[in-house]
């Protein structure tokens, strides 16, 4: 079977964030290795009073897929409600229908670099499927991976994937 071309992958991930200085250069550098990149990655900084801005802004500035939107500190973190504000603030500053899927993506995970080519590749497999993500592991004290124990039968929330058409709907 050939390979499909990654220009049909378009894919765009939102990062809705605060004070995540001690975990997101991780996650950016593993954005930066993906296989295949993501067209457009909008980190929302929700109000971070910690080193994160000075961090996205270098980032930003090495590459130009990299988009910052900056909210103003409300004063706390806000889980749940806020982090779907912060979502769409992101969104709102992109076109969907320049892209295939949509991702969101908390910045405190590190992600192999084949993650987002093995989704898309599952998806292109199972055109009925509208969202998908990885399997969630966490590094206990030994150092040892240990999963969450999250079900085949949903998208956690640290990483959801969707087709755009899907998401849309």
């Amino acid at each position: 079977m050939p390979e499909p071309d990654s220009q049909s992958r378009r894919y765009l991930i939102i990062a809705p964030c605060r004070n995540e200085e001690k975990f997101m250069r991780k996650t950016l550098d593993s954005l930066v290795a993906q296989s295949v990149r993501p067209a457009l990655l909008v980190v929302v900084d929700d109000g971070s009073t910690d080193a994160t801005p000075q961090i996205l802004a270098e980032y930003a500035a090495k590459h130009d897929w990299i988009r910052i939107v900056t909210r103003k500190d409300r004063g706390s973190r806000s889980v749940g409600p806020g982090v779907i504000e912060a979502f769409y603030a992101g969104l709102d500053t992109a076109n969907l229908a320049e892209f295939d899927y949509v991702c969101k993506l908390d910045l405190d995970l590190i992600l192999p670099e084949r993650y987002f080519e093995g989704l898309m590749r599952r998806m292109e497999a199972e055109p009925r499927w509208g969202t998908l993500s990885g399997k969630a592991y966490y590094i206990d004290k030994n150092g040892a991976e240990v999963s969450e124990g999250i079900g085949d039968e949903m998208s956690i929330g640290a990483s959801k994937f969707y087709r755009v058409t899907c998401f849309q709907q």
